[in-house]
């Protein structure tokens, strides 16, 4: 079996966990779907160009889905794929803490 942890740094898990919070917080959804990456950075402590680093990694493993707008905002959304990598960490962490 493969060793997620091995696989996935602080940075990025914090990402995924936020992403996955958001997208269960239905109530933050007054108009388009995902996290704004302002809002993600803040949040998950990282600065704007290691996030869009980290992003983009995700995003070129279709975990992430990534809007940006001309004027440099943009919003980060997991992808149905990333909901299932990140329920199924969440499920083997929650194994191991048992």
């Amino acid at each position: 079996m493969m060793n997620w942890d091995d696989q996935i740094d602080d940075a990025v898990l914090a990402i995924l966990s936020a992403l996955h919070a958001d997208a269960n917080d239905a109530r933050g959804h007054y108009a388009e779907p995902g996290m704004s990456l302002a809002k993600l950075s803040k949040r998950v402590e990282q600065r704007m160009s290691t996030l869009r680093r980290n992003l983009s990694a995700l995003e070129d493993a279709e975990i992430v889905s990534v809007v940006l707008n001309e004027d440099g905002t943009g919003r980060a959304i997991l992808t149905a794929f990333g909901m299932a990598i990140f329920d199924a960490l969440d499920e083997s962490q929650a194994t191991e803490m048992a």
